[in-house]
């Protein structure tokens, strides 16, 4: 609290000097940051580090050293910015304080009031000739207390002030090594940030399971308001800690606990549909600020990581002692980790330690009691029998309880696809991708509510949200593009993307027809997404181990198989190819531009042997109706490298001749020999003959022998794809 007499006394010639010196200091700053007057910058150095061709150790150490020296200038001048905004509204704030403080004084003395150099307010005693000579109206107490009311104001006003700079500059003062990443962008919105997070940080510090359906309202609000502000989303996860944040939510999503608060007092039914929809908010806003948060270096946030880490395999719920309820930390995490985009070295750091826990804590289960069954390889967060287990930690779809953290996990890991990448290709500590690819046993993790007619939850058969999740992140991880975000396009492709995509063929086409039909719609991306090479190994003569952009071409039949056990996901595969094959005849240079319409038969010959082989597997799954349902291009538009407006024209005439003879072939299929395969394939042909022809206006071949030709390559590949399923 500010004092009457520090205000008044208050000399802020040395705060304006400070404002000036700062400015002049960011001025010179940024030159050596991002360069001027021909000076040698930061910015400078990190260009040319990122374009020398480096090897050995330079390639890593040395270019790694440059570009973060670099980083670390940039972080310096957002420090030097936050400094001076943070100095400069102090100053002006200042400034008015005492401004009005003179003001308030000087309107109090014309109604006889007097306030001494301690800001006490009273009415003021007259002088001796002033008393013979007039009289003087006494102020009402009203008045005075008005008077004082208004000082009092000011004096508050000061002291938010002056606390929300120290505040301010203790934020950047906190670590010893490094610079923020991050600043205030304004004063005002800094002293907003600082007394909504620690009013934030009070909420969340009470009893999760006692705490009301408003302030648990608020608590959201608070979150709501600061959806992009990476120092509020700091104070918020330093303020609670990392053990704090996860008992908190924990705490706050079981339901059970507070229902059964202060001694069984639970609330109306609506009131138990409220606390779910606000608990839904509270997993998406919490869970989105602790990912802003992530991204700071400070030690403090690179701490609380560790931390987190570390929480992952102990108990954060309130099943203390002999109490059932019990939650791991992994689990409080992922559930918030479903939101926002999060760190990537903090996410793989999570995701080994994880996948090492869950190795480490898989295994046979025997349920208590005479008649309890025997479980084999069960995972940790599935071996307490129902009714010991926390019913529901996450509130949106039934098929999701969120008591499999690895749900969370892979959702984290969608949003982010250089970090799914990284986690995808990874084979140190263990290879992530043959685990949760091909060895990892899923667990029904459903709403025991939602069940319907009292069926247990081992009785459920639907879609498992631990599949649909995985392979949002194995998009991400193969394509480089995050599933949830509408408006990504596809990178370039890295040797990690391919490396993805090698795994992901190896492990899931190792699963034969176990592979999950959740995950088949996004093989069908992964695989549209790198058409070049699939194009490349489906219309490929034979195996060629000098050929470094030859696929595995048994993997990739089996897994174009299980694609196509789906019609969209067999749409989607079909589609994304058809799109590469125009690109290929339209770009590929190659040496005998014939090249071009004969992989394009060879792989099209291809994808109706993959076609062919589901429809014998599923020939008793009527799943696969008569009717052709596929409708269009918008699945995977985001992740097709695109062709341009008018080449499209091309790729849509293609795919309309293929989905219209579609929607009379499934039913004749079964009873078509492999002779005539291609019989409802002639006009897709066709129309990527006629696709060649334009591309090649200086051919001297007829359209019935281009057409010819390219049957004849499809029949070619038809059979090439026959052999490698052992049906040759």
């Amino acid at each position: 609290m500010v004092t009457f007499q520090e205000l008044n006394d208050l000399r802020l010639g040395k705060l304006q000097s400070a404002v000036a010196d700062w400015q002049a200091m960011i001025g010179k700053l940024v030159k050596v940051a991002d360069g001027g007057d021909g000076e040698i910058s930061a910015a400078d150095l990190a260009a040319k580090a990122r374009a020398a061709d480096w090897k050995g150790q330079n390639a890593t150490v040395t270019k790694d050293f440059v570009t973060v020296t670099a980083r670390e200038f940039d972080d310096v001048v957002t420090v030097a910015r936050s400094i001076h905004t943070i100095l400069s509204g102090a100053h002006s704030k200042l400034t008015k304080h005492k401004s009005d403080l003179s003001d308030a004084v000087s309107r109090a003395a014309k109604k006889n009031i007097y306030v001494n150099d301690k800001g006490v307010v009273n009415a003021a005693v007259p002088s001796p000739q002033a008393a013979g000579s007039a009289k003087i109206e006494p102020p009402t107490q009203a008045e005075i207390d008005a008077v004082a009311k208004e000082i009092s104001t000011i004096l508050t006003a000061a002291g938010e002030t002056d606390s929300t700079a120290a505040t301010a500059l203790r934020f950047h003062a906190k670590d010893k090594h490094g610079f923020e990443s991050s600043g205030f962008n304004s004063f005002d919105s800094a002293q907003q940030g600082i007394e909504d997070s620690n009013e934030l940080i009070r909420l969340g510090k009470l009893d999760p399971s006692k705490i009301t359906n408003e302030q648990l309202e608020r608590f959201n609000a608070l979150l709501k308001a600061h959806p992009n502000d990476p120092v509020f989303a700091e104070r918020v996860a330093l303020g609670l800690g990392p053990e704090r944040t996860l008992k908190f939510f924990a705490g706050a999503v079981d339901l059970d606990s507070w229902e059964n608060r202060d001694d069984g007092t639970a609330g109306t039914r609506e009131d138990r549909e409220r606390r779910m929809q606000l608990l839904g908010t509270l997993e998406k806003q919490l869970g989105t600020t602790l990912a802003n948060a992530s991204h700071s270096n400070s030690e403090g946030m690179e701490s609380w990581k560790d931390r987190v880490v570390a929480l992952g395999g102990e108990n954060v719920g309130s099943g203390q002692g002999g109490s059932q309820t019990r939650v791991h930390g992994f689990q409080a995490m992922s559930n918030l980790m479903r939101h926002g985009k999060y760190e990537g070295e903090f996410l793989n750091d999570y995701g080994n330690a994880l996948v090492t826990y869950e190795k480490e804590n898989t295994g046979d289960v025997k349920d208590p009691g005479p008649g309890g069954k025997r479980r084999e390889d069960v995972l940790p967060w599935d071996r307490l029998p129902s009714y010991a287990k926390i019913d529901q930690l996450h509130y949106g779809e039934n098929n999701d309880a969120g008591t499999d953290p690895m749900t969370g996990f892979m959702k984290a890991l969608a949003h982010n696809p250089d970090a799914a990448t990284d986690f995808f290709s990874a084979t140190d500590p263990q290879d992530n991708a043959q685990y949760l690819l091909k060895d990892r046993r899923p667990m029904n993790d459903v709403v025991p509510d939602s069940m319907g007619v009292g069926g247990s939850v081992d009785d459920y058969k639907g879609p498992k949200a631990i599949y649909e999740a995985t392979g949002d992140a194995l998009v991400a991880a193969a394509t480089g593009v995050n599933p949830d975000d509408s408006s990504a396009r596809p990178p370039e492709h890295t040797g990690q993307h391919r490396q993805v995509l090698d795994n992901s063929l190896k492990y899931l086409a190792a699963r034969g027809d176990d592979f999950p039909a959740e995950m088949r719609d996004d093989m069908a991306i992964v695989l549209s997404n790198h058409g070049d090479v699939v194009h490349h190994s489906a219309s490929a003569l034979a195996d060629d181990p000098k050929d470094a952009r030859l696929l595995d071409r048994d993997q990739l039949l089996e897994v174009s198989k299980q694609v196509s056990r789906d019609q969209n996901a067999y749409g989607m595969l079909n589609e994304g190819l058809n799109q590469e094959m125009y690109r290929d005849i339209r770009e590929n240079k190659a040496e005998d531009p014939k090249e071009t319409l004969l992989r394009a038969g060879g792989t099209v010959g291809f994808l109706e042997q993959a076609r062919y082989q589901a429809l014998v597997t599923d020939k008793h799954d009527p799943s696969w109706d008569a009717k052709w349902l596929y409708h269009g291009f918008g699945s995977i538009v985001n992740f097709v490298p695109g062709v341009g407006d008018l080449a499209q024209r091309g790729v849509d005439a293609v795919t309309y001749e293929w989905q219209q003879q579609e929607q009379k072939r499934v039913d004749a299929i079964h009873t078509q020999d492999n002779e005539e395969v291609f019989k409802g394939r002639e006009r897709q042909l066709q129309a990527l003959a006629d696709a060649w022809i334009k591309a090649n206006p200086g051919h001297a071949n007829s359209r019935y022998t281009l057409t010819d030709e390219i049957s004849g390559a499809a029949y070619n590949g038809n059979n090439r794809a026959s052999g490698l399923a052992g049906e040759g």
